[in-house]
């Protein structure tokens, strides 16, 4: 049989059909690993080997390890790939409590979130959801109970932003140690602080004076008895132990005083 002589035009368009095949037989290779790859990644998205292994919560005092959680809506259904670290660090830093979040995750599917909380000076004894919190001011703050927070006495608002300049350089340990923050007269001035200590010891000093609140567990060892009095003054820096009833002193608590 004689062998057909192909011209150089039909030869060119064989050569095009035969790369036109190879390049759908391409599409149809990366189209079916496409396919492939998309059901592996849902399924491992609809598994259980998805979800977060472990939550580890670092330095919350104001809430427990679940609220933090349910602030950031995370849970053990949450998964790890598609959880997004701007997303959770900028919900938790909606709270006024929270100063700033950050949420880490390592290799083991597990999160871990670190918390730096505002400074809570006090709650308002007028209202226990009015709170003070340091470089802020007065926040509302529902549904919780703080722990180890002062009570403050009626003061005035001019007085409560002293009280807020003045806290700032006090170290969070020690204020811990405070039960309450009142308004407090002398005869030589009549708009001073009175600050009542969880061992029951007794503090007046002025609103520069209160820095001075860093020192007191190192005077601790050298007082004696209960409920002592002490001056803090501002001008020397002493801590002084009054020899005075300062429980029974009268002008202990005018919410009258100016500044």
């Amino acid at each position: 049989m004689e062998e057909k002589i192909l011209s150089i035009e039909e030869k060119l368009l064989r050569q095009a059909e035969r790369k036109r095949r190879k390049k759908r037989k391409r599409k149809l290779i990366r189209l079916v690993f496409l396919l492939c790859a998309l059901c592996l990644l849902v399924f491992y998205l609809l598994s259980d080997m998805s979800k977060v292994k472990s939550f580890t919560v670092l330095n919350n005092t104001y809430y427990s390890d679940e609220q933090i959680l349910e602030k950031a809506h995370l849970d053990y259904n949450s998964s790890y790939l598609l959880t997004i670290r701007f997303w959770v660090n900028h919900l938790l830093k909606q709270d006024p409590l929270i100063k700033s979040a950050s949420l880490s995750k390592d290799l083991q599917g597990g999160f871990t979130i670190t918390i730096e909380e505002e400074k809570v000076i006090g709650y308002l004894s007028s209202d226990p959801s009015q709170v003070l919190i340091q470089g802020v001011g007065i926040q509302t703050i529902h549904d919780i109970e703080l722990q180890n927070v002062p009570r403050i006495g009626a003061f005035t608002d001019d007085q409560l932003q002293l009280l807020d300049d003045a806290f700032e350089d006090v170290d969070t340990e020690v204020l811990a140690m405070v039960s309450e923050i009142l308004p407090h007269s002398e005869s030589y001035n009549a708009n001073m602080v009175r600050i009542v200590m969880n061992d029951g010891n007794r503090i007046t000093t002025s609103y520069n004076g209160i820095h001075l609140l860093n020192s007191y567990k190192k005077i601790l060892p050298q007082l004696e008895g209960t409920h002592v009095c002490l001056f803090m003054d501002e001008y020397s820096g002493n801590i002084i132990k009054q020899n005075t009833d300062c429980v029974n002193s009268s002008g202990e608590e005018n919410p009258q005083n100016n500044e």
